[in-house]
């Protein structure tokens, strides 16, 4: 977990402090244990550590890039990070490190990248692990990520970049020449200098760093945001589902910026309404877009990691050439079998090399799937369950009685009108906007994090976009209704392409500001290729459907919850919380939500 900024232009390098220092101004764990780092390039010189001070120069920069970053997160250290030619920032995690070691430890060519985590889940394709806990998974976790990545070589660092004659005296030189990675922890882990190696490997093949970029993110399998420097040109990235918040302000009479946070861009002066989002998928190359060839919501989608979205990849023929199925081919057990293994493996990878977890739970059939598998994945992996809501809420109820019967600790946060006014200001701080539902969705999420975060619990997981996928909202009947199935699914789709405005951003915000790494199984890139190919009926079955996502509900049952649970009507984490109610009944009616955000935006402008 990092957050990153930077700007380009001709700026004073105390701009650059500025916009770091807002964003460890009132977050929560970024007062005690994240460290700031930065790089700062001019005409003639450069400044480079990975340990935060004041910049006292007054010279002016063409090029700065910083970064909050964790010290106890072992998986992004010592940034930004410097890897010969090449400056990257990293915010995110990257679940296939292995397949992109052994390409660093192999030649490129596109026989490799065309294999390249061609996994699918085989290691997952017994369907007994489904209903035979001592038989679940545990062979295929003892055959996945074996990891040996021991391509991580602390030499490569190129000391003649160190050409620095003009460095502040409050930094020093041996930060260019100093190992990324201390050597008495695991070198494996270090996500965004393995990033960096990739980017390197393709420059070198390209001598272009857009290509570069292009290419590697088209082999990342992870949730992150980056920024990207080579000495020329910078590049600026997200994911293909848009989990990391990234925004960014042009303006080319001065500086352009952009930031993990929109507090920083505030900070310097810029405008909210000037500040963009960059969409997922989408590079921002020397601050022109490029967007992606495809997206993981397209009929025609396509990449190196996932295949083709219309065809499922099971398994390989005799000639070890892959073998597709066609979905629409596909019988309803298989669909099901297939979706299971998926989110069996996308839960897996999420909790790989971790000792607890937290799970932010309502209770219902999203969370209560998640809870499951994770019992089933791994006995050696502690599970918290995180519940928020009013004495006499539904989620309460339900979540103790699923906690009781999968023997896991729960702990819960009773809301009252006091707890939500004392939450309003920190929730929108968080979110960044005045925005009524995102306020009671997000003050649930804060809770919960904010258990798991004095829990010590810095990965929780949650159930985050199982109703776009599978048509868990209320609206998406109405649609089925007037507008047919045809329609329902391009709604689906649409929620899922512009989930990252309405949903994602926001909560990996709220997760981040108590100091926790969210992770969401649901929303993995391959499990959202093939759930959005599962035909509509599937997922509602009919007009009358009050219930909705059906297959959702049946894999519940095939793994073993109990008919109750797997049959709860769904109900938004505002109202199941019962949130909604007291922000609109007591808590807002004194309260204008526009004037409080704009005291936030005011006292970063301060």
């Amino acid at each position: 977990m990092t957050r990153i900024v930077g700007l380009q232009g001709l700026f004073n390098g105390n701009i650059l402090h500025l916009m770091l220092k807002s964003l460890k101004s009132n977050f929560k764990s970024f007062k005690k244990d994240y460290i700031s780092g930065i790089f700062l390039l001019s005409d003639n010189s450069y400044i480079y550590n990975d340990k935060f001070c004041n910049i006292s120069s007054k010279d002016d920069y063409n090029l700065g890039i910083g970064s909050n970053y964790s010290d106890k997160f072992k998986i992004n250290e010592s940034q930004p990070i410097r890897y010969k030619s090449i400056v990257l920032a990293f915010d995110g995690i990257i679940y296939n490190i292995n397949e992109l070691n052994n390409l660093l430890d192999s030649n490129i060519n596109n026989n490799y990248i065309n294999n390249i985590n061609n996994t699918n889940n085989n290691h997952i394709n017994n369907k007994s692990h489904i209903n035979n806990k001592n038989n679940t998974n545990n062979n295929h976790i003892n055959n996945i990520n074996n990891t040996n990545n021991n391509s991580i070589n602390n030499s490569d660092i190129d000391n003649n970049f160190n050409k620095n004659n003009n460095i502040d005296n409050n930094y020093t030189n041996s930060s260019f020449t100093k190992d990324c990675l201390n050597e008495n922890e695991d070198k494996n882990l270090n996500h965004g200098l393995l990033l960096s190696k990739i980017m390197y490997k393709f420059l070198q093949e390209h001598s272009n760093l857009k290509e570069a970029i292009i290419k590697s993110i088209k082999i990342i399998d992870g949730e992150y945001s980056f920024a990207v420097f080579d000495g020329e040109n910078l590049g600026i990235a997200r994911d293909s589902i848009g989990i990391k918040p990234l925004y960014y302000h042009i303006n080319n009479n001065s500086f352009n910026s952009f930031s993990s946070e929109k507090k920083a861009l505030w900070k310097i002066g810029i405008k909210d309404s000037e500040i963009k989002s960059l969409k997922p998928g989408y590079i921002l190359y020397n601050w022109d877009l490029i967007a992606p060839k495809n997206n993981p919501w397209d009929n025609d989608y396509y990449n190196l990691y996932n295949g083709n979205i219309s065809k499922f990849n099971i398994s390989k023929n005799q000639n070890n050439e892959l073998k597709y199925l066609d979905i629409n081919k596909m019988s309803y057990d298989e669909i099901k079998y297939s979706l299971i293994n998926l989110l069996t493996y996308s839960t897996y990878k999420r909790v790989l090399n971790t000792d607890k977890v937290g799970l932010i739970f309502s209770g219902g059939v999203d969370s209560t799937i998640l809870a499951t598998l994770l019992k089933n994945i791994s006995d050696d992996i502690s599970v918290n369950l995180y519940t928020v809501g009013v004495e006499s809420s539904e989620d309460l109820k339900y979540a103790k009685k699923v906690a009781k019967s999968l023997d896991f600790p729960i702990k819960t946060t009773i809301i009252d009108e006091t707890l939500v006014r004392e939450s309003l200001n920190p929730v929108l701080d968080a979110i960044e906007e005045p925005n009524l539902m995102k306020i009671g969705v997000g003050m649930t999420l804060y809770l919960a994090t904010k258990m798991a975060s004095n829990d010590g619990i810095s990965i929780t997981l949650a159930g985050q976009g199982a109703d776009e996928l599978f048509g868990g909202y209320y609206k998406y009947l109405t649609t089925f209704k007037e507008k047919g199935p045809e329609f329902t699914q391009k709604s689906m789709i649409h929620d899922i392409e512009y989930g990252y405005d309405v949903n994602f951003e926001r909560d990996d915000k709220i997760a981040t500001f108590n100091g926790v790494d969210l992770r969401v199984p649901y929303l993995d890139e391959k499990l959202v290729n093939f759930a959005l190919k599962i035909p509509i009926k599937y997922k509602i079955n009919s007009d009358e459907d009050l219930l909705r996502k059906r297959i959702l509900r049946d894999i519940a049952i095939d793994i073993g919850i109990d008919k109750e649970i797997a049959e709860r009507p769904k109900k938004a984490a505002q109202y199941g919380s019962g949130i909604h109610k007291i922000l609109i009944k007591k808590v807002l009616k004194d309260i204008d939500l526009n004037k409080k955000i704009d005291e936030i935006r005011n006292n970063y402008l301060k």
